[in-house]
């Protein structure tokens, strides 16, 4: 349990962040201007405003201990600072999760707006080229399929009620797993939250991915599968992303693993929901919308596919 899961209202919890940056930088609380929270859906995260320079402060939301490898995530976010695409860390206690980030001169968060626009686009599909064609492979490799499992069972453990048709889509996404593991794949590193919300625009234009906690060698169609779905692209949209992306040149087999993806991503972040929710967490209808958006994909998949999977 982190200090912040022992009932601490706001006021209190800010004061512990001014506290913990006073102590991990060696400064005065006095040269703590201010410290903002700023959002997160796994964690909260504050922004601390010094005399100096900014900073970000990650503290590990409700239950983020029981699924995720901090001293992975910290290897990992150390690739992505190397490749110029992740922003510098001064502190991270792999025992907690706590980190502490330089902020970005001039950083912006890009919205759902941002990414629909083409320059946008661009810079985005060169991120993640340069992230899925990197030379330094990461030492993890990203399982859903099992997650979906851990997540199951976490659920299961704090007596969730799952959504409504819940063991036939499950046994869908199962034959659907099946078949998409008797392909053959390139494993590259992955993101694997490459959402918009994960993405900072620097005061320089240039951008940067932030939040690597379930990053690991996968199948690079994840992190395009993620894009797409979250930033809510019209078809028009997603083609101009692809076209991006891989450069006029996809395949019918890299669209069939996109809409793989979607459907397993789906599936997985709604039982996630379920979990995070029985913690304590309010995210309103979005494991739900997940969850319908699978069962609609896996039909759409059924009648593009007919024989795939069966």
């Amino acid at each position: 349990m982190t200090w912040l899961e022992q009932g601490k209202g706001r006021d209190q919890k800010i004061e512990q962040v001014r506290k913990l940056v006073s102590d991990v930088l060696c400064v005065d609380g006095s040269s703590i201007y201010r410290v903002t929270p700023c959002g997160g859906m796994t964690n909260e995260n504050f922004h601390v405003k010094l005399q100096s320079e900014d900073y970000i402060v990650r503290i590990p939301g409700r239950g983020t201990a029981d699924f995720i490898d901090r001293r992975q995530e910290k290897e990992n976010l150390e690739v992505g600072v190397q490749l110029g695409i992740n922003p510098e860390h001064v502190y991270f206690d792999v025992a907690s999760g706590i980190k502490i980030t330089r902020m970005i001169p001039g950083a912006r968060t890009l919205t759902a707006e941002d990414v629909k626009n083409e320059a946008v686009m661009k810079k985005v599909t060169a991120l993640l080229r340069k992230l899925h064609q990197s030379p330094m492979p990461l030492k993890n490799r990203f399982d859903p399929f099992r997650l979906m499992k851990e997540y199951e069972s976490l659920a299961l453990k704090e007596d969730c009620a799952f959504y409504a048709g819940y063991k036939s889509v499950k046994k869908e996404v199962s034959l659907l797993a099946q078949y998409y593991k008797s392909m053959q794949i390139n494993m590259v590193p992955c993101h694997i939250d490459a959402l918009y919300e994960n993405m900072i625009e620097g005061g320089d234009g240039n951008i940067y991915l932030i939040d690597w906690e379930y990053s690991g060698m996968f199948d690079p169609m994840w992190d395009i599968a993620t894009h797409v779905l979250e930033a809510d692209f019209s078809t028009a949209e997603e083609e101009l992303f692809f076209r991006h992306y891989f450069k006029n040149q996809i395949t019918p087999r890299e669209r069939e693993r996109i809409l793989l993806q979607k459907i397993f991503q789906d599936f997985l972040w709604s039982i996630w929901t379920l979990f995070k929710e029985a913690k304590g967490d309010d995210f309103g209808s979005y494991g739900l919308e997940r969850f319908e958006r699978a069962v609609k994909n896996i039909s759409y998949f059924h009648q593009t596919y007919r024989e795939a999977a069966t």
